[in-house]
């Protein structure tokens, strides 16, 4: 059982009980104890539970999921999704990709040739280069929750580059908010890229449409959304 699997399982039953064994995750996850401590520090680590001696329960002021856990929700939606994405890069374009699980799983669909991916997401490194696209990493700090790279030096960089299309993650969509994400970084960030691009992607489940969140980076009609649903009065795929 992968990592992402073994998250899962955890939080599912964090989320159903309040106190939650190490013995019973090691049977929940058929893997050995050793591999549930690890597992469960990094979670701590990453403020998504609390620990205690024996077990571990939900941290209650954990507000946004890391990557790898949200890359197991709405897993056939976001491969549909994922799939029309792909489809809009073209041979010798440079593209823009955002950190955050819709747009890592474009990554095995992108066969045009001869592109270049500037990203801000780290997981996506192992990937393109397993997939041998030619990738540009901008600078800045990560944020441990989204495992993307924001900042000052991200924006400022940000400058060098024009990008034919750029494909971005969302996290709130609504008719009077407007594109919303969770955090200031990466929503100055978002809007930058917006402006240097030829044309915006945001990829967009069901789970995303009549959800603010606190920061707005973008008005509706800044993007062109790749969704499974319609809700809204704005530009669609």
């Amino acid at each position: 059982m992968v990592k992402q699997e073994r998250w899962k399982i955890i939080i599912d039953l964090c989320t159903k009980n309040e106190k939650v064994y190490s013995e019973d995750l090691k049977i929940a996850c058929k893997t050995s104890i050793a591999t549930v401590r690890r597992d469960l520090q990094q979670m701590e680590d990453l403020k998504l539970v609390q620990r205690f001696h024996g077990g571990v329960m939900l941290n209650p002021e954990a507000n946004e999921l890391p990557m790898l856990y949200r890359s197991n929700e709405q897993i056939s939606e976001k491969t549909w999704i994922a799939k029309q994405a792909a489809l809009q890069i073209k041979d010798n374009q440079t593209i823009y990709l955002d950190a955050g699980s819709s747009t890592y799983e474009m990554i095995p669909f992108i066969h045009s040739k001869n592109i270049t991916v500037v990203t801000i997401g780290i997981p996506h490194l192992s990937l393109l280069m397993e997939n041998s696209i030619r990738t540009i990493v901008l600078p800045g700090f990560v944020r441990k929750s989204t495992e993307a790279i924001t900042g000052a030096q991200t924006l400022n960089q940000l400058d060098n580059f024009y990008f034919d299309c750029a494909f971005l993650g969302v996290n709130g969509i609504h008719e009077k908010a407007q594109i919303t994400t969770t955090n200031e970084w990466e929503a100055a960030v978002k809007e930058k890229v917006i402006q240097q691009s030829n044309k915006a992607f945001i990829l967009a489940d069901q789970t995303k449409f009549n959800k603010i969140c606190p920061i707005k980076y973008a008005n509706l009609e800044d993007v062109i959304c790749i969704s499974t649903i319609k809700p809204f009065k704005m530009r669609y795929l």
